[in-house]
């Protein structure tokens, strides 16, 4: 005998096996019966006074800040100025309490980690690659018997100094004129065509010529030939690499050697709607410009080079003697 149920008056007809009282929100209690009526051995022991919490984070402050991680040669140079600071405040504290008033001479502040194996993260981060490369070099200089090469003569003997500036917000082939325009020129010259120009990049194309004419002079020492004495008696006339003929009458005069410009970050883009319900997106663009000082030795040296390429030469012969070859019996024409 078969009994014919719908199967959904069999399962209403079932115990749920959740109670309601699970699905109502309740407070939750949370209670520990054990270690009642036990003394707290460990906050009495003297070791675990010593580590508390707030020692703990003055040693990991004070192994942070260090700048030595031990004895060395700098020590006295390096804690005066924390030996002064503090003499200082424990004068004013005994004079009027100033030092108690003010809460923020006690306040610390933990700056960058000075601890070696985190800067070595940032100075080193690989260390196999780095014993690689000073491998190498050393080889090089023992296989040239301490034999300089002739660019690293010239990078010892003369200088240079490359800028960059911030994404302008132009494009590259609006910016490429002005880089254009102002190669092969003196910085002085630069600037003057840069202040009468009517482009709207010009002014920070002038901003970074003079960024990098003031780096040259305070950081590498470029453009100090009048006052070190270095002034020719008569001036030289030269022959740029562009075949400019130009008479140079002091060799550490800023010119403008290289100059590029280069892509940047989008500002942002529009949408451009075109038919049959279509679209594009217009991206605003920025560009930057590079620009490489050098000084006026340099362009002197590649003229003498290129004078004493063309003298070694040999003469150039109209109808050379050269032996008759594959001869036929038939006309070549």
């Amino acid at each position: 005998m078969s009994l014919h149920l719908p199967t959904r008056r069999v399962v209403q007809t079932a115990q749920p096996s959740l109670r309601l009282q699970y699905l109502l929100p309740r407070i939750q209690r949370r209670n520990a019966w054990f270690g009642w009526g036990s003394s707290n051995t460990a906050a009495s022991k003297p070791l675990t006074a010593e580590l508390s919490k707030r020692e703990r984070q003055q040693r990991l402050m004070e192994r942070m800040v260090d700048a030595t991680q031990g004895q060395s040669i700098f020590d006295e140079e390096i804690k005066a100025p924390e030996r002064r600071a503090k003499k200082k405040s424990k004068v004013e504290g005994e004079g009027g309490g100033s030092a108690m008033a003010d809460p923020s001479r006690s306040k610390s502040f933990i700056g960058a980690s000075r601890v070696r194996e985190h800067m070595e993260r940032a100075l080193d981060p690989d260390p196999r690659w780095r014993i690689r490369y000073q491998k190498k070099k050393v080889m090089q200089m023992v296989r040239a018997n301490g034999q300089l090469s002739h660019k690293e003569l010239i990078r010892r003997s003369e200088k240079e100094v490359e800028s960059k500036s911030t994404p302008l917000p132009t494009s590259t082939k609006k910016l490429v004129h002005l880089s254009h325009q102002i190669v092969g020129k003196t910085v002085d010259e630069a600037i003057t065509q840069m202040r009468y120009s009517k482009k709207k990049m010009a002014r920070e194309v002038k901003y970074q010529l003079e960024e990098a004419r003031d780096m040259a002079i305070a950081s590498r020492g470029m453009g100090l030939g009048v006052p070190n004495g270095e002034v020719f008696d008569k001036p030289r006339k030269i022959q740029t690499k562009d075949g400019r003929w130009i008479d140079v009458s002091d060799p550490t005069t800023l010119y403008v050697d290289e100059s590029w410009v280069g892509k940047g970050p989008y500002r942002g883009a529009r949408i451009q709607y075109h038919a049959r319900s279509r679209m594009s997106f217009m991206w605003r663009p920025t560009a930057q410009i590079h620009i490489r000082l050098k000084e006026e030795k340099t362009r002197i040296r590649q003229h003498e080079e290129r004078v004493e390429k063309q003298a070694k030469k040999a003469p150039w012969v109209h109808l050379p003697n050269r032996p008759v070859t594959a001869q036929r019996p038939y006309y070549s024409w």
